[in-house]
C-alpha cells in the first residue's frame, strides 16, 4: 500500500499545516518534470502484474479460536522467493504478495495461475504452526473480543502498562488532552475494555473498537491514521447497513449505537481489507490516459464479480462488498466538506470512485464529465503557469486530473522529506497519488531513473477465496484490457451513469440482481446511445442490442493472435468459465457464498450476529477450501 521508501519521523496534521501550499506546489513541480522527461515514452513490450493481499489468521491448537497474528513484519523478514516478493500493508496482520517479475502479455494463462499458487504456498510454509494465509477481503471478527494476537503482545501490554503517560501530550494544542493510566494487564485485553476506555487509550485512532496495536509500525500507517482523524475533526465513521433478519435489534446498543446500521470508527476497518488489483503497462501517455478511462467503466462491473465481503465486525450486512467501509475508512472530509448545502461540500471521500475522464482522445466528449466536482482551481493555475516555463503544453483534462488530486491534503509528511530536490525526488508527488485511492488509477513513472513507464491500476476487485477464482478474474481484466487496446474500445457512458453503476455494484448478489448501464455499442465511432444490461449480457452479448465482450475476443483470436495452439478454447474453458459461470448464476459469489453459510448454520439465531462458533467454522472452511482440501458444494 502506497509510498514506503520514506522513514523518520513524521509531522502530525496540524503541524503539517504551514507545509501544505509548498508542499502541493512541489508535487506539481515533479509531477511537471516526470512528464517532461516521459512524455513521449513508448514502452517496448506491454507488461503487467497483480497483488494480493493476504490475512494472516492464527488458530489457538487448544480452543480452535481465531485471531489475526501480528506477525507479518517477522514473516516477511524471512521470506526468500525467486518469483514473489512480500510487502507490508496496512494491518499487521497483513502481508501483500506481487511477482518478482511482471507477466507478458501473452496468450498462456497458465503463468498467472501458477504465481498466485506459488505466492500463497511460498508464504505458508514460513508461518509458525497453526498459522495461516486467510485470502478473503475481510476479517469476520474485526473489533470483536479478543480478535487479535502476536508473540509480543504479552510483553508489550505489560510495558504499555506500566507507561502512565500523557497520551496526548505530543499533540498539545491539537486536540483533547487525556490522562488515561492503565494499572493492570487484564484492563488491557479488548474483550475487557469497555468501549470508552479504548477509545481513550487509542491516541491514534480513537477507536472505540480496535486497539492501535493493530497498525503496521511504518510510520506512514500511524501517521496515516491520526492525521486522516486530526483533519476530519473526529474519529471515523463508518456506518454499514446490517441485513435485517426476523431477530435483529431494533434499538440502539453500546455496540451499535445506529440502529440498522453496523458502526465502525477506524480507518482499519477499511485499509485492514484485502484486494486483488491489476496493473497494465500502456504503450504511451495517450494509450495510458485512454485505458485509465476506459477501466473506469469496466471498475464497477469487476467489483460486483468479486464481491466477497458480507460481514464487517461480527455482523451480516446488506451489502456484498468491502467499498463502502473502505470509502468511509479514510474520509477525512471536514463537517463542512461533507454538508452538501456548504460552498466547500466534496461529494466523495478520498477513495472512491473517479469523478473525471481523463483522456484526451477525440471519444472523450466533454458531456461524459455530467457531474461537478470540485478541483483545486489554484492548484490548476499553479501547474499551469509552471509548465509554460518548462516549456510544455498541458491540455485542460491534464490539467483539471491535476486539480482534482490537489483538492485533497497531504496525509503524511516526514520531517526531514518536507525541501527536497524536484528534479531528483517525486515523494510529494506519490504522497497525494498513493492517498487518493479511486476506482483506477493513472500513474506515471515512478521516479526519474525508472525503466517503466506509463501504467494503470484497476483496484476494484476483492481478493478471492481459491487461487483459480483470482487468476480467473486477473485473466478475465486482461482480456478487456486487450480488447480496448486491439480494437479501440470505447466504453464511455456519462460520469452519472458510472456512478450509478458504482452504487448497484455493491449491493446483494449485484452480479445476478442488478443491471448496469453501458454503452450500446463499443466502437471506437459509436452514437451516444446506452442501455442497462446485467454482468451476464455484457459478457455474452444481447442478440440485436449488445455485441458482447466475447464477441470482441473471438473476433481477436480469430484474426489477430498469432499462438499456434488455440489458447482461446483454453482460457475460456478452464478460466472465463469461472467467470461467466458467475454472471449467469451458475455459482455463487464469495458474498453469497458466505452469506449462506452463516445462515444455514445451526448456531444461527436469525438475529444478523455472526457468532464466534460460526466464524470459527465459517473461516475453517474457507481455510479448507483455499488449499483445495474441500470445495463449495461440501458445505452447502
Amino acid at each position: 500500500m502506497g509510498y514506503l521508501k520514506d522513514v523518520g519521523n513524521t509531522l502530525s496534521y496540524h503541524e503539517s499545516k504551514k507545509h501544505i501550499e509548498g508542499v502541493k506546489k512541489d508535487g506539481i513541480i515533479q509531477f511537471l518534470n516526470l512528464f517532461k522527461k516521459f512524455k513521449n515514452n513508448e514502452a517496448t513490450g506491454l507488461l503487467w502484474g497483480d497483488e494480493l493481499e493476504y490475512h494472516l489468521v492464527n488458530i489457538d491448537p487448544e480452543t480452535g479460536k481465531i485471531r489475526i497474528k501480528l506477525a507479518a513484519a517477522e514473516i516477511i523478514q524471512k521470506i526468500e522467493s525467486d518469483s514473489f516478493e512480500a510487502q507490508f500493508e496496512y494491518g499487521k496482520w497483513m502481508i501483500e504478495a506481487v511477482p518478482k517479475k511482471p507477466y507478458d502479455i501473452v496468450c498462456d494463462p497458465e503463468p498467472v495461475f501458477e504465481s498466485i499458487t506459488q505466492r500463497r504456498k511460498g508464504i505458508q510454509k514460513y508461518l509458525d504452526p497453526n498459522d495461516y494465509i486467510l485470502p478473503t477481503p475481510v476479517f469476520s471478527m474485526l473489533g470483536v473480543g479478543d480478535y487479535y494476537t502476536s508473540n509480543e503482545k504479552r510483553e508489550r501490554s505489560l510495558e504499555r502498562a506500566n507507561a502512565k503517560t500523557d497520551t496526548a501530550s505530543a499533540y498539545d494544542g491539537e486536540e483533547e488532552k487525556i490522562n488515561f493510566s492503565q494499572k493492570s494487564e487484564a484492563n488491557l485485553k479488548p474483550m475487557i475494555l469497555t468501549p470508552k476506555e479504548k477509545e481513550v487509550r487509542n491516541e491514534i485512532s480513537r477507536s472505540r473498537y480496535v486497539d492501535d496495536e493493530i497498525i503496521n509500525a511504518h510510520p506512514r500507517f500511524p501517521t496515516l491514521t491520526r492525521n486522516l482523524r486530526l483533519r476530519r475533526g473526529e474519529a471515523m465513521n463508518i456506518k454499514i447497513p446490517i441485513f435485517k433478519d426476523v431477530n435483529t435489534a431494533k434499538e440502539a446498543t453500546e455496540d451499535e449505537p445506529y440502529p440498522g446500521f453496523i458502526h465502525m470508527d477506524a480507518t482499519a476497518f477499511g485499509m485492514g481489507n484485502g484486494c486483488l488489483q491489476q496493473t497494465f503497462a500502456a504503450k504511451d501517455l495517450s494509450n495510458a490516459r485512454y485505458l485509465t478511462d476506459q477501466l473506469a467503466v469496466i471498475a464497477p462491473i469487476m467489483l460486483a464479480l468479486s464481491a466477497g465481503a458480507p460481514i464487517f465486525k461480527g455482523k451480516l450486512a446488506d451489502i456484498d462488498t468491502r467499498w463502502s467501509s473502505i470509502a468511509q475508512s479514510v474520509d477525512d472530509r471536514t463537517a463542512e466538506e461533507r454538508d452538501p448545502s456548504s460552498e466547500r461540500y466534496i461529494p466523495k471521500s478520498r477513495y472512491d470512485s473517479i469523478s473525471y475522464y481523463i483522456s484526451e482522445s477525440p471519444a472523450c466528449k466533454s458531456e461524459y464529465n455530467d457531474v461537478k466536482f470540485p478541483i483545486n482551481k489554484d492548484i490548476v493555475k499553479f501547474a499551469e503557469e509552471q509548465a509554460k516555463e518548462l516549456g510544455l503544453e498541458l491540455d485542460d483534462r491534464l490539467l483539471n486530473h491535476l486539480g482534482f488530486l490537489f483538492l485533497r491534503d497531504p496525509m503524511v509528511i516526514f520531517k526531514d522529506r518536507v525541501n527536497v530536490d524536484n528534479e531528483s525526488n517525486t515523494n510529494h508527488f506519490e504522497n497525494f497519488q498513493s492517498t487518493n485511492w479511486n476506482s483506477v488509477r493513472f500513474k506515471p513513472p515512478p521516479s526519474f531513473e525508472s525503466p517503466i513507464g506509463w501504467r494503470v491500476e484497476l483496484r476494484t476487485a476483492e481478493l478471492q477465496i481459491k487461487d483459480i477464482e483470482n487468476a480467473s478474474l486477473d485473466l478475465f481484466a486482461l482480456l478487456i484490457v486487450r480488447m480496448i487496446q486491439r480494437f479501440k474500445l470505447n466504453f464511455y457512458i456519462p460520469m452519472s451513469k458510472l456512478n450509478e453503476n458504482f452504487e448497484r455494484a455493491s449491493k446483494q448478489n449485484a452480479v445476478i440482481n442488478q443491471k448496469f448501464w453501458f454503452r450500446k455499442s463499443n466502437e471506437y465511432e459509436s452514437p451516444d446511445e446506452y442501455v442497462e444490461l446485467t454482468i451476464a449480457e455484457f459478457i455474452n452479448g444481447k442478440e440485436q442490442v449488445y455485441k458482447g465482450l466475447m464477441g470482441w475476443a473471438r473476433e481477436f483470436y480469430n484474426n489477430y493472435c498469432m499462438c499456434h495452439e488455440d489458447p482461446f478454447s483454453k482460457l475460456v474453458e478452464k478460466y472465463l468459465s469461472k467467470v461467466i459461470d458467475r454472471a449467469e448464476g451458475k455459482t455463487p459469489t464469495n458474498a453469497q457464498w458466505i452469506r449462506s453459510f452463516v445462515l444455514n448454520h445451526p448456531a444461527y439465531k436469525k438475529d444478523s450476529i455472526v457468532s464466534e462458533e460460526i466464524s470459527k467454522d465459517l473461516i475453517n472452511a474457507i481455510l479448507k477450501i483455499s488449499r483445495e482440501e474441500k470445495d463449495y458444494s461440501d458445505f452447502a
